[in-house]
C-alpha cells in the first residue's frame, strides 16, 4: 500500500464468474449439478478463506453478464470485424454445451441465495461483465481498502489505485506490475498495442516488439509516428494503427466504457450497497442439502460471520 493516510473500510470484491467457470472446466466429466455443486462448494470455501484472512467490512461478489462488448464488436462501428469473444467454447460439442447451460442455470440459483439469503454484495446486470463491476466498486470507493481476488491478469490495471491489492488465487499472493516499473498506464498501453488473444481483441499493429512500445512509451513523436502506421489484414483491408488502438481502450480499458454503461454501472454498486440481503441460516441448509454439500453444511456456523457481515 502507497498511501500515508488511513483507509476507512476494507472490502474484498471477487470476480466470482472467472471462479465458478474454472471449476466447471476442471470438473467436466460429472453431470451438471454435480459440478455446480463443486464449484459453489469451492466458492463458499475461497470466499471465507479471504474473509478470516483480511477482515473485511464487507464481502462483494461480481457476477457475469452477456457483454455489452459482444454488441459493439457485432455492430458496424467495430474497426477489426473480430467479435468479443469470438473464439471461446468453439471446441464444445453440442451436448457439452448442453451440459453449460444447466451449469449456469444452478450458478443464478447460488447467485440468488447469496443476493437474497446473505449480507453478500452481488453485482450483476444486463450487459456488463464481472471486471466492469469490480472496477466500477474501485472507482467509487477510492478512499477504502479494496482487496480484488481474480485470476484474469486484465485487472492489474485496476492497480492504477494504491488502494487496490490484486490477488492471484492459484497462488494467494499479490500480483504486481513490477515489469511495467509500477505503472498500470504503460501497462495498458502495451495491452491495447498487442490486444488480447483471450478474448479475441486482435493487435492493434501486429508483431510490434516490446522496445518499440517502451519507445513510443517513453518518446511523443515515436508514439506519434507509431499511432500513424497502416498495415493491411488478410482480407485486404487497410488499417491505422491509432484507430485500433482507440478500439482497443473501449474493449479492454476499465475506464472507457461507453458513458451509458458507467451510469449503469454506478447505479447498480449503489442499489446493492444501499440495499444487501439478510442472512437466512434456513435457506442456506436447504440449498445445501440441494446439492448436497455436506461438509460446508456441517460447519455452516464457520461460514455465519462472512454471510451475515
Amino acid at each position: 500500500m502507497g498511501r500515508n493516510v488511513s483507509l476507512s473500510r476494507k472490502f474484498i470484491v471477487f470476480d466470482i464468474s472467472n471462479l465458478l467457470y474454472r471449476a466447471f472446466f476442471a470438473n467436466k466429466q460429472q453431470d451438471d449439478q454435480t459440478t455446480a455443486g463443486l464449484a459453489q462448494h469451492m466458492a463458499l470455501v475461497t470466499l471465507n478463506k479471504y474473509f478470516k484472512a483480511y477482515k473485511p467490512h464487507k464481502v462483494v461478489m461480481a457476477f457475469d453478464r452477456s457483454s455489452w462488448r459482444k454488441e459493439y464488436t457485432a455492430s458496424e462501428f467495430c474497426q477489426s470485424g473480430k467479435p468479443y469473444k469470438g473464439n471461446r467454447r468453439q471446441s464444445m460439442t453440442p451436448k457439452e454445451r448442453e451440459k453449460f447451460e444447466a451449469f449456469l442455470s444452478h450458478l443464478s440459483e447460488f447467485e440468488e441465495l447469496m443476493r437474497v439469503h446473505s449480507s453478500v454484495i452481488c453485482l450483476a446486470g444486463d450487459g456488463l461483465e464481472a471486471d466492469d463491476l469490480v472496477a466500477g466498486f474501485c472507482q467509487r470507493y477510492t478512499e477504502d481498502e479494496i482487496v480484488i481476488v481474480s485470476a484474469d491478469k486484465d485487472m492489474m490495471q485496476l492497480l492504477r489505485g494504491d488502494n487496490v491489492t490484486l490477488i492471484d488465487p492459484a497462488s494467494g499472493k499479490p500480483r504486481n506490475l513490477d515489469e511495467y516499473g509500477g505503472c498500470a498506464d504503460l501497462f495498458m498501453f502495451e495491452k491495447c498495442l498487442r490486444g488480447d488473444s483471450g478474448d479475441n481483441v486482435g493487435s492493434a499493429y501486429p508483431r510490434i516488439r516490446k522496445t518499440k512500445i517502451r519507445k513510443a512509451w517513453t518518446d511523443e513523436f515515436e508514439r506519434i509516428n507509431v499511432m500513424n502506421e497502416t498495415w493491411t489484414d488478410q482480407t485486404g483491408k487497410e488499417h491505422i494503427v491509432r484507430n485500433l488502438y482507440k478500439e482497443n481502450q473501449l474493449l479492454m480499458d476499465l475506464t472507457a466504457q461507453p458513458k451509458s454503461i458507467r451510469v449503469q454501472m454506478d447505479q447498480i454498486i449503489e442499489s446493492e450497497m444501499e440495499d444487501p440481503g439478510t442472512f437466512s441460516y434456513f435457506h442456506f441448509m436447504a440449498f445445501l442439502g440441494k446439492y448436497e454439500l455436506k461438509k460446508i453444511s456441517q460447519s455452516l456456523d464457520q461460514y455465519v460471520p462472512m454471510l451475515s457481515r
